[in-house]
């Protein structure tokens, strides 16, 4: 029935890019790469991770509520309120984001700006306006830029993009569009990754050290000289596609050393350091509970890794490490059952004009993509994510208090006030005729 921002597609998407690209360099490969049983026990997990997601998101989908009437808004002031705040959220309240919670907040309530280029994408797609359409499409390149400016990082940024564009998915009618704009995105993101991943040093070295803009920017820049297309049988690509993006290889060595007796399941433990995660740093200073998982990666897998180096344990391994092939089945038919009931959620506070309670359930929503992340990332994430949804719900209403408007069909069904007509009598005229 299409209510939905595709938030579960976002979720699928990203679950598969950190799988796929590397289990089919490796098949590729053959034994060049050396790393092909752990893959093949790893891919195997991703794939019932994966059906069991889908499985959850139907469940979620099933009953069928009756929505109330839609209620025209005005979704461009809409797109450019979420544009605008969200932006200012995160770069102008920068210098606090290092505060216990409020940078959590700030991270989170952030997205928002992902909402607002959404809603206006896929209405400029419906219309077919190709101005707004490249206009939004800019909006959208403006985070990653950044991203990878300030930051060195891609991840982040791809993350993003997937999320906005994943809409698309539900909106375009044509199955054979649709199809063509996947491989597309796909091969042209995969192509964005290797030539970034072939000058990643490069980039953060200058990132990292602090460079001027100017000089990072002429990094970036010497990166785009170099430029190749993806190509899956090249030896190069495929190994920068083995290492960043095989998260397999992690699942199966975990599961491998589960299965000989060297390391012991953790039997809900990170299971329930998730659930600590949605309490607050600032109400519990002491919590024991920190984001991020290269911990538990290199204790499940035997790995020395490196700190300059983000390794997530990601959704799959996690689930894995806890309960073994249940805990996936299990874990990931939640995981989708809850995703695919706040996108529905959102979708219908959207087409019902609901806007106040969008940012809430379109919020927790996008804290729950994180394929890659801990449990305890999403869980504090979670957290941050209503109150920042809250708070955005309180802006918006005092926005429309301070600057009401009137959406353009209501201005038209107000009748044109008519003048009445007063007759006065010209020079000359002979009133009794008027009589």
């Amino acid at each position: 029935d299409r209510m939905s921002l595709g938030l579960p597609v976002a979720y699928l998407f990203g679950l598969l890019l950190i799988h796929v690209p590397g289990a089919a360099a490796e098949l590729v490969a053959g034994d060049r790469l050396g790393d092909a049983d752990y893959t093949a026990l790893g891919i195997r997990f991703t794939a019932i991770a994966a059906l069991c997601f889908l499985a959850g998101v139907y469940l979620a989908r099933r009953s069928r509520v009756p929505l109330p009437k839609p209620r025209e808004v005005d979704h461009q002031r809409f797109s450019v309120f979420c544009l605008f705040g969200g932006w200012i959220l995160i770069y102008g309240l920068s210098p606090i984001a290092k505060l216990p919670s409020i940078g959590a907040a700030i991270e989170a309530g952030g997205a928002i700006w992902t909402l607002g280029v959404m809603l206006a994408l896929r209405d400029a797609v419906r219309r077919g306006e190709p101005g707004s359409i490249v206009t939004w499409l800019c909006a959208l390149g403006v985070y990653p830029t950044l991203m990878l400016l300030l930051g060195g990082f891609l991840s982040y940024g791809s993350a993003a993009a997937i999320a906005v564009l994943s809409i698309l998915t539900i909106s375009v009618r044509s199955p054979r569009r649709l199809a063509l704009g996947i491989v597309v995105f796909s091969f042209i993101g995969l192509t964005v990754f290797v030539n970034w991943f072939a000058h990643r040093d490069d980039i953060r070295d200058s990132v990292w050290h602090d460079d001027p803009m100017s000089q990072r920017v002429a990094v970036v820049s010497d990166a785009m000289q170099g430029f190749h297309w993806f190509d899956l049988w090249d030896p190069i690509q495929q190994n920068a596609l083995d290492q960043r993006l095989n998260q397999n290889y992690f699942e199966g060595l975990a599961a491998t050393r589960l299965q000989e007796g060297r390391v012991n399941y953790l039997y809900g433990e990170s299971l329930w350091d998730g659930v600590l995660g949605l309490i607050p740093r600032i109400i519990w200073p002491d919590k024991p509970v920190i984001a991020g998982s290269p911990e538990i990666v290199s204790e499940m897998t035997g790995l020395v890794l490196d700190p300059n180096t983000s390794f997530g344990v990601g959704n799959v391994m996690e689930f894995q490490i806890n309960f073994g092939t249940p805990g996936i089945v299990v874990g990931f038919l939640a995981l989708g059952w809850a995703l695919g009931l706040l996108d529905r959620k959102a979708a219908a506070a959207e087409q019902t004009g609901d806007l106040g309670r969008l940012f809430i359930v379109f919020l927790a929503g996008m804290a729950l993509i994180d394929p890659s992340g801990s449990l305890v990332e999403v869980g504090e994430g979670l957290a941050a994510a209503m109150v920042a949804g809250y708070g955005w719900r309180w802006a918006w209403y005092e926005w429309l208090n301070h600057f009401p408007s009137v959406p353009s069909s209501a201005r038209q069904r107000v009748p044109p006030v008519r003048r009445r007509q007063v007759w006065t009598p010209r020079q000359g005229e002979d009133l009794s005729r008027r009589s």
